[in-house]
C-alpha cells in the first residue's frame, strides 16, 4: 500500500498558531461526530510518551491538520464533537519535566505544561510494575505489537535470527554481541532469564549508533522497525540491508504506548471514555489506511521546532514508518477482528514473566484486570 504524504503548509499552521484560530482537518470533523460536550473535559489531554512521531499517528489523526502548534503542544477541535483534544509531547525538554513520564503525569502533572493530563501513555510491563505508586488503567492499545526490535547487518548474518536459542548461540562468535538500554529491566532481564548469556550483551543504548557502525555489523542493535531500520539501510554511515527480529515474537508480547487513566478517575471518566476510545479506533484504522494528512501534520510540528529543536521526522521515514507498522502488525487486529483491544490471555502472560520484578512499587496481589479493561472498546472496529 503506496501513501503519499500530502503537502501542508507551515506557514499557515504557524499562522493558525499565531491567530489561535485552531481547525480540525476536513476528513476529522466529517468522521469523528460523536457529541462528547458535557461527557468529556474540554480540552482532553493526552499526555504521550515521547516527542511526536507516527507511532502515535491514531491520536493526531483526531485533530487532523489545522490544530494549534504552541511549544510542546498540539491543540483543536476533536472532529466535530464539540470539543478540543490536547496533545501534550513527551519526552525531555520542551515534554516532561526531569523525572516525569507519561503516567506519573496523570497523578502528579506535567509541570513543563502546567497541567494534569486526563489520558496518558503507559506500557504494560510498567503498568504491573507500577500498580502501587502509580495504579493506571488502560483503555485503549494503538498498537496491538510494539515496535522494539533487535536488527542486524544481512550480510553479515544471513541466517539472521529467529528465537532465543539463536541470540544464544552468539557466544560462538567472540566478536558478537547484543547492544540494548539494559538487562536490568523489561526484554533485556527477560531475554537473560530466558537463555541468552548476559555476557553476550552490551548496557546502555540511548538510541545511538556507533556500536553498531564501529563494530561493522558484528553487534546486534536494539532499535524500533519504525525507525532505525529504515534509518541505517539509508544512510547513518552504513547503507546497507538490514534484518530484524520483533521482541514480540521472542515472548516479551509488551504493550506500549497505551493510552491509560489513573484507576482513581476511571469512574469519573466512564461517561468520556464511552464516547472517545471508539473514536481512537476508528482513528487508528483511519490513520493505518491513509496517513498522509496526518504524517505532514507531525512533520511540520516537528519542523517549527514545537518538539524540540534536534527531533525531526523527515516525510520519507513518517511515509515508512506508517507502512511498515501495518505490514508488521504494530497496527492490527491482533487474534480477532477488533483494534485496540486487549487479548488477556497476553496480558496475563506478562504479568507472569514480570512478577520476580514486582517490589515495594507494585500491589502484591495485582491482576490483569487492575490495569487494562475492554470496557469501552467497539468489538466492530478493526482494520480489514
Amino acid at each position: 500500500m503506496k501513501h503519499t504524504v500530502k503537502s501542508v503548509s507551515l506557514a499557515a499552521l504557524l499562522a493558525a498558531t499565531a491567530s489561535g484560530a485552531a481547525m480540525a482537518g476536513d476528513f476529522a470533523e466529517a468522521n469523528y461526530t460523536t457529541d462528547l460536550s458535557g461527557v468529556c473535559p474540554d480540552p482532553l489531554i493526552v499526555q504521550l510518551d515521547w516527542l511526536p512521531q507516527a507511532e502515535q499517528g491514531g491520536i493526531w489523526q483526531m485533530i487532523g491538520e489545522g490544530g494549534e502548534m504552541t511549544p510542546g503542544s498540539y491543540q483543536g477541535p476533536l472532529g466535530s464533537t464539540g470539543i478540543d483534544l490536547q496533545i501534550l509531547s513527551g519526552g525531555g525538554g520542551i515534554g516532561l519535566g526531569d523525572g516525569e513520564t507519561a503516567y506519573s503525569a496523570l497523578f502528579m502533572g506535567n509541570s513543563k505544561a502546567g497541567v494534569m493530563p486526563h489520558l496518558g501513555y503507559q506500557e504494560l510491563d510498567s503498568s504491573f510494575i507500577f500498580s502501587k505508586r502509580f495504579p493506571t488503567v488502560g483503555v485503549f492499545a494503538p498498537l496491538d505489537v510494539a515496535p522494539t526490535v533487535l536488527f542486524w547487518d544481512a550480510a553479515t548474518y544471513p541466517d539472521g535470527f529467529s528465537s532465543i536459542e539463536d541470540l544464544a548461540a552468539l557466544t560462538d562468535n567472540d566478536d558478537a554481541k547484543i547492544y540494548v538500554s539494559t538487562v536490568g529491566r523489561t526484554f533485556g532481564k527477560y531475554l537473560v532469564d530466558s537463555g541468552v548469556p548476559k555476557e553476550v550483551f552490551v548496557e546502555g543504548y540511548k538510541g545511538d549508533g556507533e556500536n553498531f557502525v564501529t563494530n561493522n555489523g558484528q553487534w546486534l542493535n536494539q532499535g524500533f522497525v519504525t525507525s532505525e531500520v529504515y534509518k541505517f539501510e539509508n544512510g547513518l554511515n552504513w547503507e546497507k540491508p538490514i534484518d530484524f527480529l520483533k521482541i514480540d515474537d521472542l515472548g516479551y508480547r509488551n504493550y506500549t504506548g497505551i493510552v491509560s487513566v489513573a484507576t482513581s478517575r476511571l469512574e469519573e471518566l466512564s461517561p468520556c471514555l464511552t464516547g472517545v476510545v471508539p473514536i481512537m479506533q476508528q482513528a487508528a484504522v483511519d490513520y493505518a489506511t491513509d496517513p498522509a494528512e496526518t504524517n505532514a501534520t507531525i512533520v511540520a510540528f516537528n519542523d517549527a521546532d514545537m518538539a524540540t529543536s534536534w527531533w525531526k521526522t523527515a516525510p520519507d521515514l513518517m511515509e515508512y514508518a506508517a507502512e511498515t507498522m501495518v505490514a508488521e502488525g504494530v497496527i492490527g487486529n491482533g487474534s480477532d477482528d477488533t483494534v485496540g483491544n486487549f487479548d488477556m490471555e497476553r496480558v496475563a502472560e506478562m504479568l507472569e514473566i514480570v512478577t520476580p520484578s514486582l517490589d515495594e512499587r507494585s500491589e502484591a496481589d495485582v491482576t490483569p484486570e487492575m490495569v487494562v479493561t475492554n470496557q469501552f472498546i467497539d468489538p466492530s472496529i478493526g482494520l480489514e
